[in-house]
């Protein structure tokens, strides 16, 4: 079985506003998916009316949710990795020029193990002051002719699974649920 790309971004602030030496409540993680969708759920009315057809009412209230799916490891991957709060997680650095959230800087993002992942999804709680961000494709490009980029969303967290597998014990699956704001375009 081939392992999932690292496709959907996670920060506990603004793109731009990841510091250079990431702290314990600004950070990015970049999580392993092999599945992440968004759902939008509406709320029309219908009214029957004795032997006619029903009335409709569609006022225009909406409700996104994004669903995610992949895998997590067990363990840290990178020793060296000491940065206060992010101990042994692997890193990468990304930069994002264009778009909402764009930063010509390269920002640092962490690949969670299961415990990291674990602990972020019971301490975390989002607020105005405290926003989370998922990033999901290519943000640079949110819209454009003929092709469809990628997006940020303002999210808070619903429910995260996490599930071992016989024979895969060195990896997680890992589902999350969020409910989300619109799409976050320039």
């Amino acid at each position: 079985m081939a392992e999932p790309e690292i496709s959907v971004l996670l920060r506990t602030c603004k793109h731009t506003d990841i510091p250079s030496t990431p702290t314990t409540t600004l950070f990015g993680y970049a999580l392993k998916c092999d599945n992440v969708s968004i759902s939008y759920a509406k709320t029309p009315i219908q009214i029957p009316i004795p032997q006619q057809s029903p009335q409709l009412i569609d006022i225009g209230v909406y409700r996104p949710s994004i669903s995610l799916s992949g895998v997590v490891d067990t363990q840290g991957g990178n020793p060296s990795e000491g940065t206060s709060g992010f101990e042994d997680m692997s890193s990468f650095t990304y930069t994002r020029t264009t778009g909402y959230g764009s930063n010509a800087n390269a920002k640092t993002y962490f690949i969670p193990y299961k415990n990291k992942l674990e602990d972020f999804v019971t301490d975390y709680v989002y607020s105005e002051e405290t926003p989370l961000e998922l990033e999901w494709g290519d943000a640079a490009v949110p819209t454009g002719d003929n092709h469809t980029g990628g997006a940020v969303y303002e999210v808070a967290l619903q429910q995260c699974r996490l599930q071992v597998d016989a024979t895969k014990e060195d990896r997680y699956q890992v589902s999350m649920q969020f409910v989300v704001t619109s799409r976050k375009d320039s």
